[in-house]
């Protein structure tokens, strides 16, 4: 009698659990069971996903437009280039934050946003930027968060003839 007790409510368990796995691997907000794993590569189609539907999606900023956000200290900028792109110029006070950065590196990025109400992210170009500023957004969790991203990357900045630094810079 206790053995075939025990056995429905492990079977009555099972199927639970597993049904609502799958109602929740269905829902476009359902829990993710995985930590955060940057893109291996910046571009289009990131899977990681959904913004928050009260979030303002990411806007897209002229470079002469993105100066005055760049200057305030309440804005964090990010370049997602590599490392040798990073080190030939950068926006002066820019993260180096490039699109394979580890787990920690993203992390204390989502830190470094804390109390700032604006991120500037820019890359090779606008769609490499997207992707990391989607995640980025997503990673906060704050609606309230201005994200924004450079039209044309660092090229259409740098030609521009606006401020950049060269060398090591923040990380």
């Amino acid at each position: 009698m206790f053995s075939t007790l025990v056995g429905r409510a492990l079977a009555l368990l099972l199927v639970g659990s597993s049904l609502g796995l799958a109602v929740n691997a269905a829902r476009p907000d359902g829990v993710r069971f995985t930590k955060f794993q940057a893109p291996t590569t910046c571009g289009a189609g990131n899977e990681h996903g959904a913004v928050s539907a009260t979030a303002a999606p990411v806007e897209i900023l002229a470079p002469t437009a993105a100066v005055g956000a760049c200057g305030d200290p309440q804005t964090l900028v990010a370049d997602v280039r590599s490392a040798s792109a990073f080190a030939e110029g950068h926006v002066t006070g820019a993260l180096h934050l490039p699109c394979a950065s580890s787990v920690e590196a993203a992390l204390a990025a989502v830190d470094l946003l804390a109390g700032r109400r604006a991120l500037v992210v820019y890359g090779e170009g606008t769609e490499d930027a997207r992707v990391v500023a989607e995640e980025l957004r997503h990673r906060a969790g704050r609606p309230d968060l201005r994200v924004s991203v450079i039209e044309g990357g660092f090229a259409a900045w740098n030609q521009a003839g606006l401020a950049c630094s060269s060398g090591a810079g923040a990380r």
